[in-house]
C-alpha cells in the first residue's frame, strides 16, 4: 500500500508542458511546497493532480489524498469505517462492477510526484530499510489515480473538494522485494512513464481499453531505488540532506 509520496519541486526537470502542451493550471492552486519532500496519505494533504475540465482540457488542481464519497462526507461514522480503505484503489478492482471504484472509473486523474517512499523488511533487523523509488530516466512521475468531488458538509458554501486515490497493482520483481511485509506487501502504485500515464486522460476510453491500461506491468529496469534514513520520523538526518537522499545503512543486503 503506498501511503508516501514526495514531490521536490527543485528536482524535478522535465517539464509537464512536454507531456501535455495544453496544460491549464489553476489560478486559486494551493500547493504546500514545504511538504514536497514527504506527502503522507493520512495527513490527507493537498496534492498535484492533473485531470479533464469541463472544456476537455488537462487541468492542474490540487486535490486531497484520500477519496471521499458523499456519503462519507455527509456520515462521520461511514468516515471513520472507510476513510483508511480510500487512499489507494486495487487496479483489479476498478471494473469490478459491486466495488466502490466501478462508477468512478471515468473520473481519471493522474497524481503527479517525483517518486514514492516504501518500506523493506529485513531478517534480523528490528526496524524495517525505508526506501525512496522513482522513474530511472526522469524526474516527473505521473501516476494514474481515480478522483471524486465532493460537498464539504456547509450549505452555506456549497463548496466542493477534490478527492483522489492512487492506483496499485501486483508489484514486479524490484518492488516485491522492497515492499515485502505488512497486509498489503508485494503491491505498488501503477507506475509507468508519463507518455503512457497520459492516456489515462482519454475521456474514449473503453472499459476493455482500461483493462488493458490497468494490467502494465513496469519493467524493474525502468525504476531506480536506494535507501533513505528516515520516511516518517521526525529525527533529522545526521548528514543534514533531505529526505530522499540516499542513505547506506550498514549491513544492508543489496537487492536482487
Amino acid at each position: 500500500m503506498c501511503l508516501d509520496i514526495s514531490y521536490k519541486i527543485d528536482a524535478v526537470g522535465d517539464s509537464l508542458y512536454d507531456y501535455l502542451p495544453n496544460l491549464q493550471t489553476d489560478p486559486q492552486l494551493t500547493f504546500d511546497f514545504s511538504m514536497a519532500e514527504h506527502i503522507q496519505a493520512h495527513a490527507r494533504s493537498g496534492s498535484e493532480v492533473i485531470y479533464l475540465n469541463a472544456e476537455g482540457l488537462p487541468y492542474l488542481t490540487s486535490m486531497q489524498w484520500g477519496l471521499i464519497t458523499r456519503y462519507m462526507a455527509m456520515n462521520p461514522e461511514a468516515m471513520k469505517m472507510y476513510g483508511n480503505n480510500m487512499f489507494n484503489a486495487r487496479a483489479e478492482n476498478i471494473l469490478v462492477k459491486k466495488s466502490a471504484w466501478y462508477p468512478l472509473r471515468k473520473n481519471r486523474c493522474l497524481l503527479v510526484a517525483s517518486g514514492i517512499y516504501e518500506h523493506r523488511k529485513i531478517d534480523g533487523w528490528k526496524k524495517k530499510a525505508p526506501y525512496f523509488v522513482h522513474l530511472a530516466d526522469r524526474k516527473t512521475l505521473l501516476i494514474p489515480s481515480i478522483y471524486n468531488f465532493v460537498e464539504v458538509p456547509d450549505p452555506e458554501t456549497g463548496e466542493l473538494t477534490g478527492t483522489f486515490a492512487l492506483i496499485t497493482r501486483d508489484a514486479n520483481i524490484l518492488m516485491a522485494q522492497i515492499h515485502n511485509d505488512g497486509p498489503n506487501k508485494h503491491r505498488m502504485p501503477l507506475f509507468m512513464q508519463p507518455g503512457q500515464a497520459i492516456q489515462w486522460l482519454n475521456n474514449d476510453m473503453t472499459d476493455e481499453q482500461i483493462k488493458e491500461f490497468l494490467g502494465y506491468e513496469i519493467p524493474s529496469a525502468e525504476l531506480e531505488t536506494w535507501p533513505v534514513y528516515t520516511i516518517r520520523s521526525p529525527n533529522a538526518r545526521p548528514d543534514g540532506l533531505g529526505k530522499s537522499a540516499p542513505y547506506a545503512w550498514p549491513g544492508l543486503p543489496e537487492l536482487a
